[in-house]
């Protein structure tokens, strides 16, 4: 005998792919004509980004760039040079995910990295950058809230979950002409630059989002190539965005992140040799996931009073109490910077942020290290780079309140200060700040197919409308009720009781 059962679903963001891919780097770099020889090497930088993505299909496509920055001391000892090498990379993920609401986050990083200089002019460079994607798709999770039948008793649940209501991605330019004022040293040559992007404020209507934030973009240039003096510069860009999300309302709950996938920075001293004006062309990704809470209700067990049942259950899982994280703190360390002792901190900047979170006794703390680069001037006024960690430990106030936390963050440097110290000591601090969100899982069984088995009859003992029963204390009434063909709420009103375990041990009358 089947049973009609009522099906029901909820809406959640399932992940479908975590996977990393390294990309290697094999180069014999060859200085151009006009940098000069190199009589030191400070430090040899990659910087991956991405220059496009695709995911189509059953496939996600990468395609990016890998900035190589030599930065090295001429015979004089006094400019720091650079030299720049852009090599393109490309790669594709098999990723099925069975419907179109579907978005790929990636983090690249610089896995390791050899440099040696074989000649004045020519520089061996081994190492691999990586592509971690983790791609998140909307689908349904089906359950079954009833199932119909005179004959069927059963045991419903119900509980709090996350339900996904829109899910999205959007790519956008960030183009800007910037100026470094005439209270600045003139720029003959850009060194280093580093651009950061947070989000500041969300606006929700149906089914677009206004997402208003700021850019950071930081400067080291060369104000004298033959002094060899250089200046730093901080520009603070505002910029909004509306994103389209189907299925967002001003109801629901909007997680975004911003990533900076490619950038790239200019000088317009070719056009004006006077001119301090700056040139930023970025592309930024949003990722939106939109979510609400609901209550879903599901069955847990089931038994017939008259016949024996094929039962057989499934294991869901759900997300719920999805709260978002954004706290900012602060980490600082003295640390030494060698015999050759330092005069001026030329430029500081951080090169990664390394994080995990750990749970501990009754509270949820994230751990990491800030590893910094430093660009210094020694005791005779050369320059020198040297590379430092800041140890940072916090316990976000929100994750104190949540039993067993399952967190999506990431933790990023909004600026770091130094202060010297002594002749070989500099006090580095860091202002932090943790974004993304946290969750908890509903774990859950219930009933996924039942089938009543006509063949193999319930015995009901029909001589008596009333049977005793001794109950021991934490016995539940559900398994007395099964055992004896009658219902839980049967048993409830002929006992006048409440709950649905035995408080104590004692005599029940089972009505038959």
């Amino acid at each position: 005998m089947e049973y009609p059962m009522q099906r029901e679903s909820c809406a959640v963001c399932e992940t479908v792919l975590e996977s990393t891919k390294e990309q290697p780097i094999d180069l014999d770099l060859s200085l151009p004509d006009y940098c000069p020889d190199i009589e030191r090497i400070l430090k040899c930088r990659v910087s991956p980004s991405l220059t496009g993505r695709s995911l189509s299909g059953d496939s996600l496509t990468l395609d990016g760039s890998v900035l190589i920055s030599l930065y090295y001391l001429d015979a004089k000892k006094q400019a720091i040079r650079l030299c720049e090498h852009t090599m393109p990379f490309s790669c594709s993920f098999n990723a099925k995910t069975g419907t179109e609401e579907a978005v790929a986050l990636v983090r690249l990083k610089t896995e390791y990295l050899n440099c040696r200089a074989l000649s004045p002019r020519r520089v061996d460079i081994h190492g691999a950058v990586s592509a971690a994607v983790t791609l998140y798709a909307g689908c349904q999770q089906e359950y079954f809230s009833r199932i119909e039948g005179d004959d069927i008793e059963q045991r419903q649940n119900s509980t709090n979950v996350t339900r996904l209501c829109g899910i999205g991605q959007q790519q956008f330019s960030l183009t800007e002409v910037l100026d470094i004022g005439a209270g600045k040293g003139h720029p003959e040559s850009i060194l280093r630059s580093d651009l950061s992007v947070r989000c500041d404020s969300l606006k929700a209507m149906t089914d677009k989002l206004m997402v208003s934030g700021e850019a950071v973009l930081r400067l080291l240039y060369v104000t004298d190539l033959e002094a060899g003096t250089q200046d730093t510069m901080t520009f603070h860009i505002p910029f909004s965005q509306v994103l389209d999300v189907r299925g967002l309302t001003d109801s629901t709950t909007n997680e975004v992140l911003l990533e900076v996938m490619h950038y790239e920075t200019a000088l317009k001293a070719e056009y004006d040799e006077n001119s301090t004006l700056v040139t930023l062309d970025a592309r930024l990704c949003a990722t939106v996931l939109a979510t609400e809470e609901t209550t879903i209700t599901w069955v847990e067990d089931a038994y017939s009073t008259e016949y024996e049942l094929s039962l057989s259950q499934k294991a869901y899982r759900f997300t719920r109490s999805t709260v978002p994280l954004k706290e900012s703190f602060s980490a600082k360390t003295e640390v030494t910077t060698g015999d050759g002792g330092i005069t001026k901190i030329i430029d500081l900047w951080c090169d990664s942020v390394n994080s995990l979170f750990v749970a501990e006794k009754d509270s949820m703390t994230v751990r990491g290290k800030v590893n910094c680069g430093m660009l210094a001037l020694d005791s005779e006024g050369v320059p020198y780079y040297l590379e430092r960690a800041v140890d940072f430990s916090a316990a976000p106030e929100v994750l104190q309140t949540m039993s067993q936390p399952i967190v999506k963050a990431d933790v990023t440097a909004e600026n770091l200060s130094f202060r010297i110290t002594g002749d070989d000591r500099v006090e580095i601090k860091a202002d932090l700040c943790l974004t993304g969100s946290a969750h908890e899982d509903a774990a859950m069984k219930g009933v996924a197919a039942v089938e009543g088995l006509e063949d193999r009859c319930r015995r009901k003992d029909k001589a008596a409308a009333l049977t005793l029963y001794y109950a021991d204390e934490g016995e539940r009434l559900w398994d007395i009720a099964c055992a004896y063909c009658t219902s839980v709420e049967a048993i409830k009103l002929e006992n006048e009781l409440t709950d649905d375990v035995m408080a104590a041990s004692g005599m029940l009358l089972i009505p038959m």
